[in-house]
């Protein structure tokens, strides 16, 4: 049975983004996805002169028809020499797409992902939790017996003499119940 959800053939193609102009591509003018500014390889927003980032598809075409609406703008005359707007259309759709497809690089295609079923999902989760715990397992049992060594270091404090008595029978110490409780707690210490 086919799969009854279309989906876009570029949804798996990664493509080169290359920054080809001589001015740095900021969120301001553009190099931004859904909101989300786009960072170049110092990690910072935008992406530098010069500069190539790998990106999926549907991000680098977005941000490569800004860069070039950008760029005919920045290299249009707005006015003639006197001083009066033009009125001339900066750009028509096939200029606009020529320099949009300049700036990328198809580089290849993702394998479509396996849809999961619910209990797959949650079986991920198991082994990730598993992951999780034994990353962290032994330094909370290192914590668990360095407070039991503590615990153990630190003399007890008796109510009266039968707890005292009790913890001897306990610890099968043998003792003279005639002795008064400080005689008998010093056996246990």
């Amino acid at each position: 049975m086919n799969n009854p959800v279309q989906t876009n053939p570029n949804d798996y193609k990664v493509v080169s983004f290359h920054n080809s102009t001589s001015f740095g591509f900021t969120p301001e003018m553009g190099c931004m996805y859904d909101g989300r500014p786009i960072n170049g390889k110092s990690g910072s927003p935008g992406i530098e002169s010069g500069e190539t980032v790998i990106l999926p598809y549907h991000i680098a075409h977005q941000l490569a028809l800004n860069l070039a609406k950008r760029t005919i703008v920045n290299n249009a005359p707005s006015i003639d020499p006197a001083g009066i707007p033009t009125g001339v259309p900066l750009w028509d759709e096939t200029r606009l797409i020529q320099l949009k497809n300049s700036y990328l690089t198809d580089l290849y295609t993702e394998e479509k992902a396996v849809a999961m079923s619910e209990t797959d999902k949650l079986m991920a989760k198991v082994e990730e939790y598993k992951a999780m715990v034994d990353k962290f397992i032994p330094s909370v049992q290192a914590n668990e017996e360095s407070t039991e060594k503590v615990e153990a270091s630190i003399p007890a404090t008796y109510q009266d003499k039968a707890d005292v008595i009790a913890e001897l029978t306990k610890r099968e110490i043998k003792f003279d119940a005639r002795k008064n409780k400080s005689e008998l707690e010093k056996l246990l210490a």
